[in-house]
């Protein structure tokens, strides 16, 4: 059994000035104040574009500064959801080859590179002609792309390759059978590359294990399901905007507990519930319920 770490999607929000980092601080010391509460952060803003080789230095910088700290990176959505979306996957494997020279060999070469996240499209089918099952999914017709089964075995060998502990996060309800569990076909392809099929708490997929990895990887994304659904009124950040109260954290600790016992590597566990820094807060309560231990008063501004 591998360690469980805990952490966030993100570190850099303005809204945690105050409730979680002090006022007034600068941004260039916000990771050090989040390494001092966490051994684990997913980077999301390489979602949006990749960082500059001296980015990536100060990030690799400060978690060298906190023994053991480890960034997960996310890929960026213009592989995940344009280039993997092409009949051919030519220019996502030129694309995840420059995003790894860029970011994930400085980082595996500096000790402090943890998993990688591939967050798939919602139009990343296993068909073309699949039926909708879930209120989350685009109400669109899907495109003509080539995908399915033999895109998700290009993806899964080529991220096989990447440093780092691969992740893949489904978002679309045609990789589920009836019991809503993943298709047999799809779980065997994660298995033979040791891609983790990521568990997720939140509105749009629902919550089930598969072991597919010798490591684990969870999200919790909140459950405002209101806000989730809504196609238009408030930013897209209100969809996250959600506090788990205990007794929801409470329900996930048995499942957690066993994804954690059934895999020798770590099981990273993120929150992803970001606005006016509730993320963290859940965070840290969820580690004291698994009795991990946390920094001295890393609750006081909770409280």
């Amino acid at each position: 059994m591998g360690r469980i770490r805990i952490g966030n999607s993100g570190w850099s929000y303005k809204d945690w000035l105050g409730p979680v980092y002090p006022e007034g601080c600068p941004s260039k010391d916000l990771l050090g104040y989040y390494f001092s509460m966490f051994d684990t952060v997913e980077v999301n803003s390489t979602f949006y574009t990749t960082p500059s080789s001296s980015a990536v230095q100060a990030w690799s910088r400060t978690a060298r500064t906190f023994n053991k700290r480890e960034l997960t990176v996310k890929v960026p959505g213009r592989i995940s959801h344009e280039s993997c979306m092409e009949d051919e996957p030519v220019d996502m494997f030129r694309a995840l080859d420059e995003f790894d020279r860029a970011v994930l060999s400085p980082l595996k070469d500096d000790g402090v590179l943890g998993a990688v996240l591939f967050q798939a499209s919602p139009y990343f089918t296993v068909r073309g002609d699949i039926k909708y099952k879930m209120k989350a999914e685009p109400r669109v017709p899907l495109p003509g792309y080539v995908l399915g089964l033999k895109r998700l075995r290009e993806l899964g060998e080529k991220m096989a390759s990447l440093p780092g502990y691969p992740a893949l996060e489904l978002r679309n309800s045609s990789w589920l059978n009836e019991e809503l569990r993943l298709i047999e076909e799809a779980r065997d392809i994660l298995r033979e590359f040791g891609i983790a099929l990521v568990v997720v708490d939140g509105p749009s997929f629902p919550w089930f294990t598969e072991e597919t990895a010798r490591h684990t990887y969870i999200r919790f994304h909140g459950r405002n399901k209101e806000a989730w659904f809504r196609t238009h009124g408030e930013g897209e950040d209100e969809r996250y905007s959600y506090d788990y109260p205990e007794s929801e954290l409470r329900e996930r600790l048995d499942p957690l507990r066993i994804m954690a016992s059934k895999v020798d590597r770590d099981t990273r566990i993120y929150f992803n519930n970001h606005p006016r820094g509730m993320a963290p807060k859940n965070a840290i309560r969820m580690r004291e319920l698994l009795g991990l231990s946390a920094p001295p008063g890393a609750l006081d501004n909770f409280l």
